[in-house]
């Protein structure tokens, strides 16, 4: 259809931008390489500065973009090939293979209880989260179907004790498997929906517009960073995000991964590795609220917790967003304009005494805690770089797209047709991503 637009990223604003689209009538072609839209927002616990459920609201969304009839939801696909000709752009993608048939399958959860290897998780990993090798991204995730890991697919996680793997005969070659647990427990159910020989399927579309909202993620501490993977209770802002969250591994109870105790005395340290020779060079804006949002929630949990924030300057920039620092003073937690430079363990208690200088003073300091969270920044999605060569749109030095004009043609880039919006321009919040989303797509529709 040469009025349809593709929208790339399935995060809160590609969600957004995709459900503004369909409602002025565009066909919409809704596209995220992983296994389930939503995008970072489903995986919090709240959102600032109104601590409001994360997935409460961004659910509805995924649920609404799923029942629309104007969009079509292509998930673990990627962009290969883009031509522009005149005002049309015809596209390959390729739809990775799930190794489920997503018409048959039901989300049961059978086949999840039938599989025999567990591997850390991804994202809560650091903080104990666990998934089998057929699972769903999340509870809420859409479309609702299990993934089979690619590698347990292919034999290589024999060493985990999968079941697959020892087959002679590739599973391409073979519609009747003897060995999978999986496919087993979903025929048991009568779906049979675990199809092990499924193939990666390529598919050509022509729409008239793209929108890029291929979001942000989290830096990653390098390792021994005030004892980042060398210290047990050293966790990221995300990792604790999960840790607090209901949905998350602990069920929303702030333990230590050491010993798997209540903690009671947290310290942040704000603005970890900028300024560093390969640390970030620009301020993510929201690392300050999200510090804000979650020792709050912390203190909802339990008020008796001592909740500690070492910053050296702090960002609220946006609505509400002073009064919602003015809560997290009013809460109980303590600001210390300070520069955090060591971190030793103690190997009786596992508790950490972070070493500091007061930047109101310029004494050095201690301070003992039993867990520490390092605020990351926010760092562009590492498939922009190759996303760009294909769409022949431009990055700037950090590594987002590059809009064509800031003030004359916010959201454009370089090629006719082609917009942004959310985390794909830079560091931004979830109000300021879905503002963008509606005007990206506007540009669009109007295109």
């Amino acid at each position: 259809m040469p009025e349809a637009i593709l929208i790339v990223g399935g995060g809160v604003a590609g969600i957004s931008a995709a459900l503004n689209a369909a409602d002025y009538g565009s066909k919409v072609y809704l596209l995220d390489d992983t296994a389930s839209i939503g995008g970072m927002m489903a995986r919090l616990d709240k959102t600032f500065p109104t601590n409001d459920c994360s997935i409460c609201i961004e659910s509805p969304l995924m649920y609404e973009a799923d029942n629309h009839p104007n969009i079509e939801i292509l998930t673990n696909t990627e962009i290969r090939r883009v031509n522009k000709t005149n005002s049309t752009f015809t596209v390959r993608l390729v739809k990775k293979a799930k190794y489920i048939d997503e018409e048959k399958c039901t989300g049961c959860g059978a086949c999840v209880e039938a599989c025999p290897a567990s591997v850390p998780d991804e994202l809560d990993g650091k903080i104990g989260g666990m998934r089998k090798l057929i699972s769903m991204a999340f509870p809420q995730a859409v479309p609702s179907v299990s993934v089979v890991d690619p590698r347990c697919r292919y034999g290589k996680m024999r060493e985990q004790h999968a079941c697959i793997g020892e087959c002679v005969v590739d599973c391409s070659q073979c519609r009747e498997c003897p060995i999978a647990l999986c496919v087993k427990a979903c025929k048991e159910e009568g779906k049979d929906a675990v199809v092990l020989w499924q193939a990666d399927k390529r598919i050509d579309i022509e729409v008239k517009s793209i929108i890029v909202a291929t979001g942000i993620r989290p830096a990653e501490p390098d390792t021994g960073l005030y004892g980042y993977d060398i210290f047990e209770n050293v966790i990221t802002n995300i990792q604790f995000e999960r840790l607090m969250n209901a949905g998350g591994p602990t069920g929303g109870q702030i333990i230590r991964p050491s010993d798997k105790n209540h903690v009671k005395k947290i310290a942040w340290i704000q603005c970890v590795g900028r300024g560093l020779k390969e640390g970030l060079p620009y301020c993510s804006k929201v690392c300050c609220m999200i510090a804000a949002k979650q020792t709050i929630i912390t203190k909802e949990h339990d008020r008796s917790v001592e909740t500690v924030i070492f910053h050296n300057d702090l960002k609220a920039y946006g609505k509400g967003f002073w009064e919602f620092y003015r809560k997290a003073l009013q809460s109980g937690v303590r600001y210390i304009k300070g520069r955090p430079f060591d971190v030793f363990e103690d190997p009786g208690t596992k508790n950490l005494t972070v070493r500091y200088e007061d930047l109101d003073t310029g004494e050095i300091q201690e301070e003992e805690v039993e867990l520490l969270v390092l605020s990351m920044g926010l760092v562009p999605n590492d498939r922009n770089k190759r996303l760009a060569k294909v769409l022949g749109i431009e990055l700037n030095e950090h590594g987002f797209f590059r809009e064509k004009g800031t003030l004359l043609a916010p959201l454009e880039t370089s090629v006719e047709g082609i917009y942004l919006c959310g985390g794909a321009t830079g560091p931004i919040d979830i109000s300021e991503s879905v503002i963008q989303a509606s005007a990206a797509s506007l540009k669009a529709v109007l295109k």
